[in-house]
Parts: C-alpha cells; structure tokens; sequence
C-alpha cells in the first residue's frame, strides 16, 4: 500500500512541470498607441496572447525602437517583432498571414493639407518618418526624406519650419501634440500610405512561427481578430476577415 502511494506521489511531482512550466517567447516592438501600449495592452500584443495562451506561454515584452527590434530578430536575441512591413525584413523572417493594414498619416501645415492631392504634392519637400520606417520607397516624385529618432523632435522641427511634413500615425501624433508646442495652423492627413503588417519572427525557435501559421487562421475565420482590432478603435476594413 505504502509502496503504491509512493509511486502516484512520483508520477504527480514528474508531471507537475509540465504543467507549471510556460515557455517564454521574448516579443521587441516600438511603442504604438493602442497596438504595443507600455502597460501591456494593445491590438498586436493582444493577438499574440491569443496564439500564444497562458499557461502553455509567457509572452516577455521589451520595448525598443522599431529598427532595433527588426535587428534583434535577424540576429537571434529576440523571438518576435511586430507591425513589420514587407521589405523592411527578409521574406523568409515574416508570418505572411497580414495582421492589419498599416495605414500611417502625416502631419503638415495647413496650407498644405488644404490643397492636398496625394503624395505628389510632396514634390521637392522635406519629409521625415522614424528610422527604420523606410517610406522613401513609396514616393513617385523627387522628395527630401531623411528619418529620425523621435517623433516629438520631428513635430517640433516641422513647427520650426525645418521640414513640411511628418509621416507617423495619428494617435501618437496626437499624444505629443501638446508638448510639441504646436498650435492650430497644423493638421492630420490620415492614410497617406496603406501596407500590410506582420508579426516577424526569428529562426531560433521555428515552432513559434509554424504555430502562428497553424493556429492564426482559425482566429481569423472566428472573428476573434476583428474583435479585438475593434476594441482598439482599429477600422473593420483593415483586419483580416
């Protein structure tokens, strides 16, 4: 009898482990308002807890610039970075099931923004985004692009007159605006460049990747990332139905 309980009580303590133990996936991103919050929260930080659930995983978020998160997935040291664009990685980095349309705004005068016909009026301008946002690519007429480290500092150098406009995304355009100093001789043009986004994930553990493309579908066909994206003010015409 003693014996037999001897024997469950092993076979219990061999098993907890594996109940217990949750597999750590090290996820890099930029901050972006309501898709990588600092608190945790956000539409990209949300879908992954949805394909990568407690307790099996434990998501470990680090927040870095967008071009070293794109660095520390080549180089191995994280797992995952989000909200990337094709070309800004390798083909072979990305999950190409697109999580939404990235749709980025710009922020002019306006002057500009009053006779706004795309973005051939940016023609000999001086334009900035953030490093490693590479939009020089999607310009059709000659234009000064160059990239910075910060938005606050290029909202400041576009009340300075030092450039005519600045490619981010609204929300966080917004969140500065105060501190910016800005007043109201500035406006937002929304959804001057529209691209798809993916998750980018690194080749130092390929079953993140096989188990995104495995079980990302599924979520998609459910409904369960239209929800969430709507929870976030994200519209319905840019995720995945």
């Amino acid at each position: 009898m003693h014996f037999t309980r001897f024997l469950i009580i092993l076979v219990v303590l061999a098993l907890l482990p594996l109940q217990s133990h949750a597999e750590d996936i090290t996820v890099v991103t930029d901050i972006w308002e309501d898709y990588t919050n600092t608190n945790g929260t956000g539409f990209y930080l949300d879908v992954l807890r949805q394909v990568f659930p407690p307790p099996g995983y434990k998501l470990v978020i680090q927040y870095v610039p967008y071009k070293r998160s794109l660095h520390l997935v080549k180089q191995g040291v994280a797992d995952i970075t989000t909200g990337v664009n094709a070309g800004d990685m390798e083909e072979k980095f990305l999950a190409l099931e697109f999580v939404e349309k990235d749709s980025v705004d710009m922020l002019v005068k306006n002057e500009l923004a009053e006779n706004w016909q795309g973005l051939k009026s940016l023609k000999d301008k001086n334009v900035v985004a953030k490093i490693g946002y590479n939009f020089g690519s999607v310009f059709e007429v000659p234009v000064h692009y160059e990239e910075k480290t910060q938005l606050l500092g290029m909202m400041k150098m576009l009340g300075a007159g030092r450039v005519d406009a600045v490619l981010d995304y609204k929300s966080d355009i917004k969140k500065l605006w105060d501190k910016s100093g800005l007043g109201d001789n500035y406006s937002i043009i929304e959804r001057v460049i529209e691209k798809n986004a993916y998750y980018a994930f690194s080749d130092r553990n390929p079953a993140f990747k096989e188990h995104f493309l495995k079980v990302f579908p599924p979520l998609v066909q459910s409904g369960k990332i239209l929800e969430i994206g709507l929870q976030y003010g994200i519209e319905a015409r840019d995720l995945p139905q």
